[in-house]
């Protein structure tokens, strides 16, 4: 397997994947990806981009901002009727008393219905945002370019689809209006305390611009603890996927104490990190609480003393004065509630502005491949492929193909070989356009790629890879995965076709059997098989096949070689592959080395060039030699000459 070994995914590791790290290196730099990036509490660019998700609910917003108001009123408001009430009673006018307490009851009334006509309102608007977001991110993801996930982690954009959506609802539902009825709550209680007596006004906002001072230090020290929280739990999260993911490497070498060891200081620091961002939400009530108790006190000690100062007070004045105190406490004690509410909102309205940057940015990322306005729509593919001197770099000035010039006719099967990061799997990852050449074109049936819809391209094209991806589902539905609503008929005889059907029907449940997660509660050969039977039924006109055949057994070969000539059988097909009978029974076989196109020919016409082919050749021809004669028995059939061009076929042949 080695020389050609690996050859899809090798060539794919080499080509993409070395290359890939570096552009993903670079892209780390950009906030707007990192998970550690908070945000600012306001982002005005946020805001906007928010605008046309909100335009057509509109109606329902302005009433949920309706009601926030009344809810507003009805938990401020009270605090003047019952001051009124108070002096009403210290005067002795106990028939206005009646009206003070039906006002409040009413106004307790609305404040309920209007609280929860707001919470459901919010609730149906949030979620919707959250359906909509979610669905326009998960159409736009489907369509970016494969180039695109190179740089990114897929896990980084589940993150996006999920928790940065999750956090924009959160928002919208609650915490926007939350933070509006908090800087009204706030305006109401400035206003009526300014309006009942300016001066103990003063003494009770002496206090606020303080309060200010220490909250703008501490906001600094919080936005800080709590991005090195982020940090931490994403190491925590990522250590641990690594070690379950890994588990049977990680057994069969010894590592669980040294990872546990490890996963320990990871879980120390996630928890040291945690307890300093809980002290500092803890500085933060008992803040505002001693707020509180000093701003009461300031208007208990100034209205005593205005009391001392004016000797003996008449009755109405008095109880003027002592209406103006409880007013005074108790705004006092609702004014400092949405200060503190803010405080704690702090964090969430950036965690929704880092979010909703994100997600934008997503959703702004235009595809590097993207259908022209006067795009062909195919109808039908004869299978004509031509490469016109293709060039193509994944990184600028690392060149991974050069002057590859290839004419295919229909029908034809193509054998690509080389060694590792020749550029192989570019090739064929060319064909289907999931990059765009650098340079030069590839024409289908005379048409350059480009100039074609990439869906209309795509649908006469299939793909097996070296590892078959499986779905979670039934086994007919990943058959019919290509072909949706396929009949019975259509994939049970696709799946005989290839040689699956046996083995299907012996799993209970035959074709209605459930697949774990990629397949796992089958073989490899059996998946293998499921991904060819899934090629047949859709009938490609244009087959790509990037070492289907690297991880079976010989048994397997067999029936895998079987399934293979009805799978090529009259379709133009590019096959990746190791296994001699494969590369033996192709109409051309190209060598690539470093790039370039070095050999073509027929397995013969290539052999009797004994050139960068033959001697690959017999290096895996020897390779897989001793893997069916048994190493010892090999080496002395070496030594006696008996293995060479005209050796026999190892098992798996033709």
């Amino acid at each position: 397997m080695g020389m050609w070994g690996g050859g899809g995914a090798g060539g794919y590791s080499s080509g993409i994947g070395g290359q890939r790290g570096m552009m993903r290196g670079g892209n780390r730099g950009n906030d707007g990806w990192d998970e550690e990036y908070l945000g600012k509490p306001y982002d005005a660019e946020v805001v906007r981009k928010m605008i046309p998700y909100l335009r057509h609910r509109r109606r329902a917003l302005l009433i949920a901002f309706a009601c926030m108001l009344l809810v507003s009123v009805s938990i401020y408001v009270p605090a003047f009727f019952i001051a009124k009430a108070t002096e009403d009673a210290l005067t002795g006018n106990a028939g206005r008393i009646p009206i003070w307490a039906g006002t409040l009851a009413v106004l307790g009334v609305a404040g309920w219905l209007a609280g929860m006509a707001q919470q459901l309102i919010m609730a149906r608007v949030g979620t919707q945002l959250l359906y909509e977001l979610r669905s326009e991110m998960y159409e736009h993801m489907q369509g970016l370019s494969l180039s695109f996930y190179d740089e990114m982690e897929v896990g980084r954009m589940i993150s996006r689809l999920t928790s940065d959506v999750t956090v924009m609802q959160e928002l919208l539902s609650t915490g926007s209006l939350t933070f509006a009825a908090d800087i009204v709550g706030i305006a109401i209680a400035i206003t009526l305390l300014l309006n009942a007596d300016w001066e103990l006004a003063l003494y009770t906002l002496a206090v606020v611009p303080p309060l200010i001072f220490v909250l703008t230090i501490w906001a600094r020290y919080a936005r800080e603890a709590f991005i090195n929280v982020r940090i931490r739990i994403s190491e925590l999260y990522g250590n641990l996927g690594e070690s379950l993911a890994g588990v049977r490497t990680v057994q069969s070498l010894n590592r669980e104490e040294e990872n546990a060891k490890r996963f320990d200081v990871m879980n120390q620091e996630n928890r040291n990190a945690n307890i300093w961002a809980g002290t500092l939400t803890a500085v933060v009530v008992p803040l505002i609480e001693l707020c509180i108790a000093v701003s009461t006190a300031a208007v208990l000690v100034a209205a005593g003393l205005r009391a001392l100062g004016s000797g003996s007070l008449p009755s109405g004045e008095a109880a003027t004065i002592v209406g103006a105190i409880v007013l005074f406490i108790l705004l006092i004690l609702r004014f400092f509630e949405p200060i503190r509410d803010l405080v704690m909102q702090y964090t969430m309205l950036q965690r929704a502005m880092a979010g909703g940057q994100r997600i934008f940015e997503v959703l702004e990322t235009v595809p590097r491949i993207r259908d022209r306005d006067d795009a062909l729509e195919l109808d039908d593919v004869e299978g004509h492929v031509d490469f016109e001197n293709v060039q193509f770099h994944y990184v600028e000035g690392v060149p991974v193909l050069q002057d590859f010039d290839l004419h295919v006719e229909a029908g034809e099967t193509i054998a690509l070989v080389g060694h590792t990061g020749s550029g192989k799997t570019t090739v064929t990852t060319l064909i289907s356009r999931g990059y765009d050449v650098s340079g030069g074109a590839i024409k289908i049936d005379g048409h350059d790629v480009r100039d074609i819809k990439r869906r209309s391209l795509t649908q006469f094209m299939g793909v097996v890879l070296q590892t078959p991806y499986l779905f979670s589902g039934t086994i007919r539905e990943n058959i019919e995965y290509g072909k949706p609503g396929a009949t019975d008929e259509e994939i049970e005889a696709a799946s005989k076709a290839v040689g699956a059907h046996d083995f299907i029907s012996r799993l209970p449940g035959a074709y209605h059997h459930e697949l774990h997660q990629r397949g796992q509660n089958i073989s490899v050969g059996q998946r293998q098989l499921l991904s060819f039977a899934r090629a047949v039924l859709a009938a490609p006109r244009i087959l790509i096949l990037d070492e289907a055949t690297a991880y079976v057994d010989t048994q397997t070969e067999v029936i895998i070689q079987r399934a293979l000539r009805n799978l090529l059988q009259n379709r133009t097909s590019f096959v990746i592959a190791h296994r001699l009978s494969t590369i033996r029974e192709a109409s051309r076989i190209v060598v690539l080395e470093n790039g370039r196109m070095v050999e073509i020919g027929t397995h013969d016409e290539l052999l009797a060039k004994d050139g960068v082919y033959a001697r690959l050749y017999k290096m895996t021809y020897e390779q897989e030699q001793d893997a069916s004669l048994g190493e010892d028995e090999a080496a002395i059939r070496r030594r006696r000459g008996d293995l060479g061009e005209a050796a026999p076929e190892p098992a798996g042949g033709k």
